[in-house]
Formats: C-alpha cells, sequence, structure tokens
C-alpha cells in the first residue's frame, strides 16, 4: 500500500481461512506521535462503514479459527474480555457465537464510582486508561480460561499487562488471545514463553491473519486540526426515537446489556429479544435508499445488532476517540471527518468520518444515554453540512 507521503509493506505468514487481506484494511494515518499509522478495518464498523452483517460475522471468524484449534479443549467456562473503544463489539460477537458457559466483559473509558474496577493501561493508545468492572462476573473466581479479544495485536503489552493484573488476583490456567490482525513478532513471543511459566498459565493466540509489516513516511504530514463548523442554515429532518432497553445499571442508566458491566448467556438472549420487539420503532420508507446506523464511542454492538434487523440497504459504523487525518485521496480510507464533543464526557472529543461516502439519505444515530436536546445541537449542524436529509436520533435510556 502506497500512496500520499508513505508506504505500508505487509506480509501475511498465516491466514487459516484463506481469506483476502485487502478486504479486511486500509492504512491510514493519525494524529498521535506513539503510533503514526492506523490499519483502519473495513469490517469493524468503526472508522468505516460496513454491512451490520459482515461485521457481527468477523467474530463468528474467530470463534471458528478458536474452535479449530482448540477441539482436545474441553473447560466451557470463562470469560470474554474485549478491549474499548474499537474491540467491544468485536468481542460481543465472539461471545455470541462461543460455545459454553462464557460472559462477557469490555473495558471501558468510562468512571463509575458504585463498581470495583481493575485498572490497566494500553500503553500506544491516544486514551490509556482502562477500566474493568469485574464485580458482577461468576466465572472471574470458578473459571479457568479468558479469551482476550480486540482488532489488532501488535506487542501484546496491553494483554500482558491485564493478564498480570487477573493472575495477581484471580489466578487462570489459560488465556487466548483472539485479534483479526496478529503482528506479534518472534521476539515478543519468546518473551510470553517466558512470562507464560512466571504467571504459570498457558498464553495462546488466536488470528485471522498472522504477520508482519514495514511502515514508512517520506516526509512528517503538515496537519492542522479541523476547526468548529459554522452553523448551517440547511433543513434536516431531526426526529427523536426512544427504545426500551429493559434493564439498566446505575443513576446514568447504562444498558446492562452492552456488556460494560458483565452479562453472561441469558442476558444474551435477552438483549436479542429485547432488540426484536423494539425494532419496529426504527422504521425506514424508503428501502432503496442508502441509510446510516451510527454508533457511539464504545456503544457498537447494540446499535451494529438493531442494524442486523433493520430492512432496506443498512450501513454501519460509529463515531470513535482516534484522530485520523483525512485525505481527498480516493486510494485513502478516510476522506471527510468532522469533530464533535463526546455524548458521554463533554471534555473527550470524538470524530465522525466518511458521513457522504456512500450517500446516505438517513441515519440513526445510536446514544446509550439520555441527554439534554441541545447536547445534539452539535451533531445536527454536522449533519447538516452533509447530503444526508433526515437525522434520527435513537435515545436507549
Amino acid at each position: 500500500m502506497n500512496y500520499l507521503n508513505f508506504k505500508c509493506d505487509i506480509n501475511i505468514e498465516d491466514n487459516p481461512l484463506n481469506l483476502n487481506i485487502d478486504d479486511y484494511l486500509q492504512v491510514g494515518i493519525r494524529n498521535n506521535p506513539k503510533r503514526r499509522f492506523l490499519f483502519v478495518s473495513k469490517v469493524l464498523g468503526k472508522h468505516l462503514a460496513c454491512k451490520p452483517k459482515i461485521m457481527d460475522e468477523i467474530g463468528e471468524s474467530i470463534v471458528e479459527v478458536y474452535n479449530t484449534k482448540n477441539l482436545g479443549f474441553k473447560n466451557n467456562k470463562g470469560i470474554v474480555i474485549s478491549f474499548a473503544e474499537t474491540g467491544t463489539a468485536l468481542g460481543h460477537s465472539v461471545f455470541n457465537y462461543l460455545d459454553g458457559d462464557y460472559e462477557f466483559i469490555h473495558t471501558t473509558r468510562e468512571k463509575v464510582d458504585e463498581y470495583k474496577s481493575l485498572e490497566f493501561l494500553e500503553e500506544h493508545s491516544h486514551a490509556t486508561d482502562h477500566n474493568l468492572y469485574f464485580e458482577e462476573l461468576e466465572n472471574i473466581n470458578y473459571g479457568d480460561h479468558i479469551l482476550l479479544v480486540d482488532d489488532e495485536i501488535t506487542t501484546a503489552n496491553t494483554c500482558i499487562n491485564i493478564i498480570r493484573k487477573i493472575q495477581s488476583i484471580y489466578p487462570k490456567k489459560k488465556y487466548t488471545i483472539c485479534s483479526i490482525l496478529n503482528w506479534v513478532s518472534n521476539e515478543n513471543i519468546d518473551k510470553i514463553k517466558k512470562i507464560e511459566k512466571e504467571l504459570k498459565c498457558s498464553i495462546e493466540f488466536v488470528y485471522l491473519f498472522k504477520g508482519n509489516f514495514d511502515f514508512n513516511i517520506s516526509e512528517e504530514i503538515q496537519y492542522k486540526e479541523i476547526e468548529d463548523l459554522k452553523i448551517s442554515q440547511k433543513k434536516l429532518c431531526v426526529n427523536y426515537i426512544n427504545l426500551d432497553m429493559k434493564d439498566y445499571i446505575g443513576d446514568k442508566r447504562y444498558i446492562k446489556y452492552s456488556g460494560r458491566f458483565g452479562i453472561n448467556k441469558n442476558d444474551q438472549a435477552n438483549l436479542i429479544k429485547v432488540i426484536k420487539r423494539e425494532k419496529n420503532k426504527l422504521e425506514v420508507k424508503n428501502k432503496e435508499d442508502n441509510i446510516l446506523v451510527l454508533g457511539s464511542e464504545e456503544f457498537m454492538y447494540v446499535p451494529m445488532m438493531f442494524a442486523k434487523e433493520m430492512e432496506g440497504n443498512i450501513y454501519y459504523h460509529s463515531t470513535s476517540r482516534s484522530p485520523i487525518i483525512e485525505n481527498k485521496n480516493q486510494n485513502y480510507p478516510i476522506n471527510t471527518k468532522f469533530k464533535l464533543n463526546s455524548f458521554y464526557n463533554e471534555e473527550t472529543v470524538n470524530y465522525v468520518y466518511n458521513l457522504e461516502k456512500n450517500h446516505y439519505k438517513e441515519c440513526f444515530l445510536f446514544v446509550e444515554l439520555k441527554q439534554d436536546k441541545k447536547n445534539y445541537e452539535k451533531i445536527i449542524n454536522i449533519f447538516k453540512q452533509t447530503n444526508i436529509e433526515k437525522l434520527n436520533i435513537v435515545v436507549c435510556s
């Protein structure tokens, strides 16, 4: 991949399902000195839109590879942990397709004083603090197996950080690190083998692609942060929809079934029932139009599942904290970019990319927590800058 002023050579060494890597990623540049490049997924529904069915099937594919590698493993009791924010929906999908008595939880950047957190760091991220509110998990005490799920594993340092933390409190026999992309070097594998002996557990990898890459920027990109948009006078139809997600947690009314505080297989079954009941509130009049379902930050899986149930030509992706540099070059993944404040923490900057890529006529924006309508003024103004004619703000509390 060679365009703009950078080059990335990718070498795939193992591809267990014989997939085409070009169907899964493009390379972008981000405004982060810790790590300048970003593998922009075509299938995760985070920065780039995809069909929701394709997004959900990635978790199913990872479980397929996992099952093939673990035919003799009889312990069906454990926990699936995914990493915020990009990996939240992926891990939830893995949990959904995984057989056995597993629970699911994802890390979160949300601060919830009522819950005790297992804290650790994601070292190369733009937002390093993770909280894991583990107190509701039964298998943290009784299960022997933990699956750690993220879209990409580069050094495995984040996974090792959480493994060390868990082993110091609730020792497990086995950890499986699952990802779409695995770039872990032989040198880091050797380190992990030593850590296995030190911590008295096994650490294995499951992935769709294993390999290495060489990334070079020929010259530093001169980048100026985008400014706030001027208020547009364009007409935009704005509609508010309230969904009843049945079970909530805390004063803020977090959705129980999102996985932020842990769910089991019965909770997952209840989530699917709620989605099938509430989907009738999300009506698309013209099934020929391109429709966007937009999640927000960590809140990805539940909107994606609603998108799967909706009738029409539906695409899905989400707002993001990740600051990717945009460019009009059509070979580059991020062509347009808007900046907004987080719906969950006003001081946190969010971005939404490529809103006009698929010529959408209508958008369903999913927000987990109830907001004052003033908090939507900025996102409404963003949509007024596009060709989208109708914005449905879907509040799930």
